[in-house]
């Protein structure tokens, strides 16, 4: 299918203000036209023409950066992450009333680049700009579990840092994580980065299936997550992870794999 569009350079200019303000966190018709001053009815004109094009796609009514915008990008995993995911931490934050983040895979480290706090008396510490070795906890395991089981192997023949008491160190818990997480999707940690603090992680994966990076939410553990929402948070982790990778061009295959039977 063809799709012909005509823009003005006015129009144009609109559609960018768009791209930057769904980038920015804003999803919703009625939010993107006061976030850009534009007519109701021009943004809403101009979000579908942009979805057309695929430089956005729409879940119900809420709009997120397009897997157009990746594949322009050329190497997915340099795209700004951060204009990606900023939507989903908010709602993440919103649905569990914890903290939401995200982390760049650098190595054998992670990077947090952002994290969305939720407004309670008790939060967690903000790690923004902190690097930490992938095997000290969920975030860093969900990145592992995609490495080639050499890389694996080679990472685990090193020395492996004990941040807390609770940090795992052993080889075969280690693969035997990496092996559930492969085939669950997301992995809980508690008290191995920090002492109080659970996390749930999934991993963030490009158009050739390596993890770029992982979403993650956390709390303080006394009370994160409450009894019998450990499956039902870490689906949800993963499927905003899910649709993160989407956006980066992950369509459950590597890029270039042959589809057809």
């Amino acid at each position: 299918m063809v799709i012909s569009v005509r823009m003005s350079v006015t129009s144009v200019d609109r559609a960018f203000l768009l791209l930057r303000a769904v980038g920015g966190g804003s999803d919703t018709v009625s939010a993107l036209s006061v976030e850009t001053g534009l007519p109701l009815a021009t943004t809403a004109r101009l979000l579908n023409t942009l979805e057309q094009l695929g430089a956005l796609s729409r879940t119900k009514k809420r709009y997120r950066i397009g897997p157009a915008i990746a594949e322009l990008a050329g190497d997915s995993a340099a795209y700004d992450l951060i204009s990606i995911a900023t939507g989903h931490l908010s709602e993440l934050v919103a649905l569990t009333n914890e903290t939401a983040g995200l982390a760049e895979a650098i190595g054998p480290e992670t990077l947090h680049l952002a994290q969305l706090t939720a407004e309670r008396d008790v939060t967690v510490k903000d790690w923004t700009g902190t690097r930490v070795p992938v095997h000290h906890g969920a975030i860093g395991f969900v990145i592992m579990a995609h490495w080639a089981d050499a890389q694996i192997d080679a990472y685990l023949e090193g020395d492996l840092e004990q941040l807390t008491p609770n940090t795992v160190t052993d080889p075969q818990i280690i693969r035997s994580r990496v092996e559930e997480i492969r085939e669950r999707g997301w992995l809980w940690t508690t008290d191995e980065y920090a002492s109080g603090v659970a996390t749930v992680a999934a991993p963030l994966r490009d158009s050739k299936g390596s993890a770029v990076g992982s979403l993650h939410i956390y709390g303080p553990s006394y009370r994160f997550p409450t009894e019998g929402q450990h499956d039902e948070i870490g689906a949800l982790a993963a499927e905003r992870a899910a649709a993160i990778s989407a956006v980066l061009g992950w369509t459950g295959r590597p890029k270039g794999t042959d589809t057809r039977d």
